[in-house]
């Protein structure tokens, strides 16, 4: 797969803010998952809250919808006044955010981010079900806008975290990351089937983009978790 320059300038602002809409909407959960949104459907989404909420931008229209008590707020990202009408929204149900000047979406932003966000989720999700015991949801996390789970021991705090990050502050291509804590240095000794391990800033193993892409979906989320046995010597 060609390098890939993922745009999400613009859709990221937005994402925050439902970030922060729907923590004061529902109760706080483990692992920060009262913060954390999802890809679902071609939709990024708050998910369903207490049974009568949902925030979600759906990729494929440009449409930001607010479904409260089966009615719809819609705002057009590609052309309204986005700030202003959520603004409008939030004042009615008593809701708060903060946010600079947000600008609009186009077509270019829209199905670059949602051509990978398909492929991200799927990958991670195959991979998934290949975990056992204790796991999170696959969440996409507003702040730093990387897809990611975490799987747990419940002994000490282990645990295993493993995203897909679209770019960020010190790279500026797309990768995913596998990180076990706490980590033990011993196991950089062991090969690694895809990736390399990586020590600098934070410790674990790190893929790029383009070689994860190189297989299908389901062969990457193998590769994961040959991936993730070895990540659990950390463990041992």
């Amino acid at each position: 797969m060609p390098d890939l320059e993922i745009r999400f300038e613009n859709i990221h602002p937005i994402c925050m803010i439902m970030g922060e809409l729907k923590q004061q909407l529902i109760e706080e959960l483990p692992h920060f998952g009262h913060h954390g949104l999802y890809f679902q459907n071609d939709e990024i989404t708050t998910g369903q809250l207490n049974n009568k909420t949902e925030i979600k931008i759906n990729l494929l229209t440009g449409q930001l919808l607010y479904f409260h008590n089966e009615k719809g707020h819609f705002i057009n990202l590609k052309n309204d006044n986005i700030l202003e009408k959520l603004k409008k929204i939030t004042f009615e149900q008593k809701l708060k955010f903060s946010s600079d000047p947000l600008k609009n979406l186009n077509d270019e932003e829209l199905q670059s981010y949602h051509s990978f966000a398909v492929k991200a989720k799927q990958i991670l999700e195959l991979f998934r079900m290949n975990l056992r015991e204790n796991f999170t949801l696959v969440h996409l996390w507003p702040h730093h806008f990387d897809f990611s789970l975490e799987w747990f021991t419940g002994k000490k705090d282990e645990q295993i975290g493993t995203g897909i990050s679209p770019r960020d502050e010190n790279y500026s291509s797309p990768y995913l990351y596998m990180n076990p804590w706490p980590f033990n240095e011993k196991i950089i000794d062991e090969s690694l089937p895809i990736g390399k391990w990586h020590t600098n800033s934070w410790k674990g193993i790190k893929v790029e983009w383009d070689e994860l892409t190189q297989h299908t979906s389901k062969d990457a989320a193998e590769k994961l978790t040959e991936l993730f046995f070895i990540a659990r010597k950390s463990f041992h």
